[in-house]
C-alpha cells in the first residue's frame, strides 16, 4: 500500500505556508521516507487542534505553550494558523503540531476541514463568558460530525486568573467534562497556569492510545515491518514498527 510523494512536499515545508488539511495517513514511499529520516529530530508527530468561541484565549494558550509569551492585544485569528513545539514523553521526542482555529461562524467551513486527522482536540471556553461555556456543547457536536471517532479531547476553562469576573464555576466545568467523559482543566495563558499540564496531558493520552494499538497489533499477530506513516504536509507521523499496512 504505497502513496505518491506529496507534490512539492520538501519545498512547501521550507516556506512554512499554511497548507490544506492533511489527508489520512498512508505508507511512505522510499524516496519520501528517506527524506523524512534525514530530517528526523523526533519520534512521533501529534496533530492537535484548539477550538472554541472567538475571544476565549485559544491563540494566547498556543503562544504561551509554544513560545512562553503572552500578548495583551487581542487579534482575532483569521481562518487557521499553527505552531510547533517538541516535547519529551517517556524518553520519546514528540513533535506537537498545534492548529489554532478561528472561532467566528464565517470561518467554520474552513476550520472544520481540519478536524479530520487531528489526534487531540482542546475545547476552550472563557470562565468570564458564560455563553462561550454554553457553546462547548455545540463544539462537541462539531467534533462528533467532523473528527475521527477515537480523537482524544480535553475541555479547558481559560482565564482562571480573572476570578473576580467569573461567570462559570469550576464545578460546572468539571460536571460538563464528566458528562462527556472528557478531561478538564482550568487554565490561564496570562498567568501560565496549567498550560503546560494541559498540553502534556493530552499528548500523554494520545501516546497511551498509540501504545495500546501497538499492543493490540502484536497480540493479533500483525507483522512489525518498520513502516513510517506520513501525512501529505508538512510533517510525518513517525510510527516505526507500529503495524503492518499490507493487511
Amino acid at each position: 500500500m504505497r502513496a505518491q510523494c506529496p507534490p512539492g512536499w520538501a519545498r512547501r515545508e521550507g516556506r512554512g505556508r499554511v497548507p490544506s488539511p492533511p489527508r489520512a495517513a498512508s505508507a511512505a514511499p522510499s524516496g519520501c521516507g528517506a527524506r523524512a529520516k534525514m530530517a528526523k529530530t523526533y519520534d512521533y508527530l501529534f496533530k492537535l487542534l484548539l477550538i472554541g468561541d472567538s475571544g476565549v484565549g485559544k491563540t494566547c494558550l498556543l503562544f504561551r505553550f509554544s513560545e512562553d509569551a503572552f500578548n495583551t492585544t487581542f487579534i482575532s485569528t483569521i481562518g487557521i494558523d499553527f505552531k510547533i513545539r517538541t516535547i519529551e514523553l517517556d524518553g520519546k521526542k514528540i513533535k506537537l503540531q498545534i492548529w489554532d482555529t478561528a472561532g467566528q461562524e464565517r470561518f467554520r467551513t474552513i476550520t472544520t476541514a481540519y478536524y479530520r486527522g487531528a489526534m487531540g482536540i482542546m475545547l476552550v471556553y472563557d470562565i468570564t463568558n458564560e455563553k462561550s461555556f454554553d457553546n462547548i456543547k455545540n463544539w462537541i457536536r462539531n467534533i462528533e460530525e467532523h473528527a475521527s471517532s477515537d480523537v482524544e479531547r480535553m475541555i479547558l476553562g481559560n482565564k482562571c486568573d480573572m476570578n473576580e469576573k467569573r461567570q462559570v464555576s469550576k464545578e460546572k466545568g468539571e460536571k460538563l467534562a464528566i458528562d462527556y467523559g472528557i478531561k478538564f482543566l482550568e487554565t490561564s495563558a496570562k498567568s501560565s497556569i496549567n498550560v503546560e499540564e494541559a498540553f502534556f496531558t493530552l499528548a500523554r493520552d494520545i501516546m497511551t492510545k498509540l501504545n495500546r494499538k501497538m499492543n493490540d497489533s502484536s497480540s493479533s499477530g500483525a507483522v512489525h515491518s518498520g513502516v513510517e506513516i506520513i501525512t501529505d504536509w508538512p510533517h510525518c507521523y513517525h510510527l516505526s514498527g507500529l503495524w503492518n499496512l499490507n493487511a
